[in-house]
């Protein structure tokens, strides 16, 4: 077993979990630390006496002189807390990869390395997305604003993201917000991009459909939709496509998405 990731980028932390479990595992944070430098210089100095010594005795005389100075110094070194800090503090407790995943119990942190990601939920979550940016928001109906309406069935929206590696898919979410969703600037698409690795606590196997939102849910359950319109919607669930929806996936509940990097 080996866990491959030595240093890396975050794309996405779920920073409340990730620091919870970490406390766990070692609840003592490191805020600074001493070095100590000493250096220590003798010096054996023999000189013969008779010269000196010879116009008052006749005999003849040797001695020697020892010398030592010891120097110290002590550094006080800075240690700079981040978030790529501490998770690292919890790789190093991870026992399962992906190439022993079938033998994972539920609630084992696992990591998967270098998967290629999708997002299963794409339309409703480009719809959601101009929601929360304020797209709706001069619409209004009987005094009621709609789009702050539609903010508030989707606060608890998240990106549904499948991955699939060898023979295994892997399933889990991010939940949605209007920004600072992902660190260092990335955005839900930047994922999408290469190969990533994959940081959570296995929660066993689900298929899409068991991840629901209030916003699917009101859509699933609108019974005011004529014929057609129930057909159309049979087609999907919660912007995912029905053949997706009766295969089975192993969940990860999320606690980082990371950028395998090498030196």
């Amino acid at each position: 077993m080996k866990l491959n990731l030595d240093h890396f980028s975050v794309f996405y932390l779920n920073f409340d979990k990730v620091f919870e479990i970490a406390m766990l595992l070692d609840n003592k944070v490191p805020t600074q630390e001493d070095q100590n430098e000493q250096k220590t210089h003798t010096t054996k100095l023999t000189a013969r006496l008779k010269a000196m010594l010879s116009t008052i005795f006749t005999a003849e005389g040797e001695g020697s002189y020892e010398f030592s100075k010891a120097t110290g110094l002590n550094k006080t070194v800075e240690i700079k807390t981040t978030n790529a800090v501490i998770l690292r503090s919890l790789i190093s407790a991870i026992k399962v990869v992906d190439g022993d995943i079938d033998k994972a119990n539920e609630g084992q942190l696992v990591l998967i390395n270098d998967i290629e990601l999708s997002l299963s939920n794409e339309e409703e979550t480009r719809q959601m997305k101009l929601v929360k940016q304020g797209v709706l928001d001069r619409f209004t109906h009987e005094d009621i604003s709609i789009g702050e309406l539609m903010k508030t069935i989707g606060e608890d929206h998240s990106y549904l993201i499948t991955a699939k590696k060898n023979s295994e898919q892997y399933l889990f979410k991010i939940p949605s917000e209007v920004q600072n969703e992902f660190e260092n600037n990335y955005t839900i698409d930047d994922l999408f991009v290469g190969n990533v690795s994959l940081i959570g606590i296995y929660k066993g196997n689900r298929e899409i459909r068991d991840l629901k939102s209030t916003f699917s849910y009101l859509t699933q359950n609108d019974t005011s939709v004529d014929d057609e319109e129930i057909e159309e919607s049979s087609e999907s669930e919660s912007g995912v496509e029905k053949d997706h929806n009766n295969e089975m996936y192993r969940y990860l509940d999320l606690l980082a998405i990371v950028q395998r990097l090498e030196f």
